[in-house]
């Protein structure tokens, strides 16, 4: 079965990079990081969802060994056919990170607020709502970086556009990143 060798090297790859184990830590007082990020997205409404390609660029400044500020910009595309949900959503958020530094592998939480425009079936929403993230950076040298990671944002407050339902999104996705 091809998909046995498949699964095979990928437990030999996480073997390996869990064995490695030279200190690294997450983004520190002062430091900066850079990241960009690609994955799958649902965008929806309700109990219909709309399955899409996302991407993002982040910044996150350190404050202290444990927490962070971020920013990003997020986007994301729904191409299936249908009237339920956006076809286009662009994101700004804004939040803290409170990650755990665990030698190369660093969980983290991020929370904070999202101003959407949601597009789709010729109307444009712009949205605000809380945002929440959850994930794993490994370390791969003490400048770069590699996340998976997966957040939510839940659209309640209606800034402008049409009315109706509140949208949500949802991501999970990889992100690399460079810290200054």
């Amino acid at each position: 079965m091809p998909g046995h060798p498949f699964q095979g090297l990928l437990l030999a790859s996480l073997a390996i990079l869990s064995a490695i184990s030279c200190p690294a830590q997450a983004t520190g007082p002062g430091e900066k990081q850079v990241a960009a990020s690609v994955g799958f997205a649902l965008a929806g409404r309700d109990d219909s969802a709309r399955p899409g390609m996302q991407a993002s660029i982040d910044a996150a400044i350190g404050f202290t060994d444990t927490w962070a500020g971020r920013g990003a910009v997020s986007s994301s595309w729904q191409p299936q056919a249908g009237s339920d949900g956006p076809h286009y959503v662009t994101a700004i958020s804004l939040g803290a990170v409170y990650s755990l530094d665990v030698v190369r592998w660093v969980p983290f939480l991020d929370l904070g607020f999202s101003l959407a425009d949601l597009r789709g079936n010729r109307t444009s929403s712009q949205r605000l709502g809380p945002q929440a993230g959850l994930g794993v950076e490994y370390q791969l040298s003490r400048r770069w970086t590699l996340a998976a990671l997966a957040r939510f944002d839940y659209f309640a407050l209606r800034l402008a556009g049409p009315g109706g339902t509140h949208p949500w999104w949802a991501c999970a996705g990889l992100r690399l990143g460079r810290v200054f």
